[in-house]
């Protein structure tokens, strides 16, 4: 086997992959039996990455004529020798796999044959350049820990420069997650140990209480209870490190009653204390998070009673999210936060919807949704829900946005246009939900409600041409009548979207297409050709020193306008806003970065879009207008005659 085993090493070292094509390799056939290697798709790959890691790590020590020895620093830049010259053809899938295992045997034979302590190797490290694979060196150091022959001094001044070099600002600290889980494995798996870095973190500053966290919770792991009953008691009564002994406590894992119980008591006696709210809260969640339902309860009664200091806000809703199976309980805390007079979009909508990751329920949605715009009227929020969008049901979604758009309350209909305006934002939005279904008032809302706030005409009047299909001659002709009326700012392009967008085999298409085109032609002969053929009439005439003086104004304002925000958010931003990069124009129309890098060639990106011909004869008059409709809430009342007329129909 071990044979069979050195001969796939070979080939893997020679063609330097972790994956062949089943034509190009002739493997044993006992390498799939053993589960080291699967065939799949065409493809075979490599199932264990542990097995072959020591073959292959001996391999090139053999290659590259090393000797792994007490020198960490030498150790480490032998594993990036390996990885540069297994990577010299280009990258190769799934070799950070391979790369973890041989940092752990390194890692865990320079402990066991030359008593490395890596204290040297940390201490080291600068800050400020850290040297190539130290992160992958800390991820094997934190897994292996439990396993090393190490003493409490050397793991507790290890522990203090490692949370030094992973301290980062990010939410979600991975490297940093890595080592206290390793400390807390090592209390875990050693009392005695454990209980002497315990005594050692007393010294600790705020900053570094963490490691009292792991410490507790891998001690508490081992002796359960007792170790509370026996310590921990005592240590709480003193009144100091509170924070890091709660945070310790709520990272147990396999919660039972007794935890629970104990968890409830410290709850119910320090959560109205302001500086502890948050590691007391941990103990909450850590109770939400087990299988003792019983508890559940009282758990949702003290987040909804915290969720009304803003101190807790972030805290409970980046724990929300893990909370899977308790999604009414969430939203309720969720509309409950919206309600205070803290809340804000812009600090909170982000936080708001990750929660929304796990929850498919749209009626929760909906609800928050509501709780938003009662709250924050005519504030636009949605943007922060558009991964959310994409994942729900769109019949759902198009009832919910028409629900909005018809609606009396104007700061609703602002943001049933904000929605359709997102799944419009690539190419007109069709409604999947039938909009002929709709009672005939609420078709005839649609139409208002997409109209008055009007932009682009491709972008609104797709989704309302099946109203030309409506049972109702009301709403057909009230329709028709609009599209006329638009056409009087749009001229052609209302034609243009018909012909494009409705069925050419329908019945309606002929005579609406032609009623809209003699509409067009007559309007702009009655006003606008005819005014033009007078020069003393014609703006463009009498007005040509102002307009073309507009025109080098605005041409300015748009290209300055333009130019900022193509600098912050184009690609050529992202790829040089860090100074890193450098993008070197060609000859011949191409870029490339880096001297050594491909030339790729320039490409042509344009847009267009049009301006209602009203807002060109009074923009003020126009801007205030339509302003005004889309912050006027609407009545029963002045639909009354249209309900009487579609009644007597």
């Amino acid at each position: 086997m071990n044979k069979k085993i050195s001969s796939f090493i070979d080939s893997v070292i020679e063609q330097k992959k972790l994956q062949f094509s089943k034509d190009e390799s002739d493997f044993d056939k006992l390498l799939f039996e053993r589960n080291m290697l699967k065939s799949e798709n065409s493809k075979i790959s490599i199932i264990d990455y542990h097995l072959i890691s020591s073959p292959f790590l001996d391999k090139y020590i053999e290659k590259l004529d090393f000797i792994i020895g007490k020198d960490f620093q030498e150790n480490a830049d032998f594993i990036n020798k390996v990885k540069e010259d297994f990577l010299s053809n280009g990258y190769v899938h799934d070799y950070h796999i391979l790369e973890k295992e041989i940092w752990k045997l390194v890692t865990k034979e320079s402990n066991s044959k030359f008593n490395c302590t890596f204290n040297d190797y940390l201490n080291s490290v600068d800050l400020n350049n850290k040297p190539e694979g130290l992160f992958s060196f800390i991820d094997a150091y934190s897994k292996l820990l439990p396993e090393l022959n190490l003493t409490d001094e050397i793991i507790f001044d290890n522990a203090l420069i490692l949370t030094e070099i992973t301290k980062s600002d990010a939410q979600y600290n991975i490297p940093l997650g890595n080592v206290l889980n390793g400390i807390k494995n090592k209390c875990k798996s050693d009392y005695d140990l454990g209980l002497e870095l315990l005594r050692k973190s007393f010294s600790l500053n705020e900053e570094k209480e963490n490691i009292i966290s792991a410490i507790v919770s891998g001690l508490y792991e081992n002796k359960k209870y007792e170790v509370y009953d026996s310590i921990l008691k005592d240590l709480i009564q003193k009144g100091d490190k509170l924070n890091a002994f709660f945070f310790g406590l709520s990272n147990v894992s396999d919660l039972e009653i007794t935890e629970c119980d104990l968890y409830k008591e410290i709850i119910k006696k320090y959560i109205k204390e302001d500086s502890l709210v948050i590691s007391i809260l941990s103990l909450v969640f850590s109770i939400l998070k087990s299988n003792n339902s019983k508890y559940h309860k009282f758990c949702f009664k003290e987040l909804n009673s915290a969720i009304e200091n803003e101190k807790t806000a972030y805290y409970i809703l980046n724990n929300l999210d893990q909370l899977n199976n308790y999604n009414q309980e969430n939203i309720e805390i969720i509309v409950k936060l919206i309600n205070q007079d803290y809340f804000s979009i812009e600090n909170y909508i982000n936080p708001i919807s990750n929660v929304f990751w796990h929850i498919k329920e749209f009626e929760l949605f909906k609800k928050v949704v509501l709780a938003i715009i009662e709250k924050k009227p005519f504030e636009n929020f949605i943007k922060g829900f558009q991964s959310y969008l994409h994942s729900v049901d769109k019949i759902e979604l198009d009832k919910f946005t028409i629900e909005l758009l018809t609606d009396n309350q104007a700061s609703k209909r602002k943001i049933g246009i904000n929605i359709f305006n997102y799944l419009s934002s690539h190419s007109p939005y069709q409604f999947e939900f039938n909009i002929l279904d709709l009672s005939h008032i609420l078709q005839y809302k649609l139409w208002v409600s997409l109209t008055q706030d009007f932009h682009q005409p491709k972008n609104r009047l797709v989704a309302l041409l099946p109203l030309l299909d409506s049972k109702s001659d009301l709403i057909r002709e009230s329709f028709i009548c609009k599209l006329e009326e638009i056409s009087e700012d749009y001229g052609g392009h209302v034609s243009k979207i018909i012909e494009s967008n409705f069925d050419k085999e329908n019945p309606n298409y002929l005579p609406v297409t032609e009623r809209i085109k003699n509409y067009i032609e007559d309007y702009y002969a009655k006003n606008i050709d005819l005014k033009n053929s007078v020069s003393e009439l014609n703006p463009y005439y009498t007005h040509h020193k102002s307009i073309k003086h507009f025109e080098r104004l605005f041409s300015k304002k748009m290209s300055e306008s333009v130019g900022k925000g193509a600098k912050e958010n184009s690609l050529f931003s992202i790829l040089t806003n860090n100074g890193s990069n450098t993008i070197q124009l060609s000859k011949g129309g191409g870029f490339r970065i880096g001297n050594k890098k491909e030339i790729s060639q320039l490409g042509k990106i344009g847009t267009s879009f049009t301006m209602p011909r009203s807002y060109f004869i009074n923009p003020n008059k126009y801007e205030l207008e339509k302003g005004f409709l889309m912050q006027q809430n609407w009545t029963d009342e002045e639909f009354s005659d249209i309900n009487n007329l579609l009644d007597n129909e």
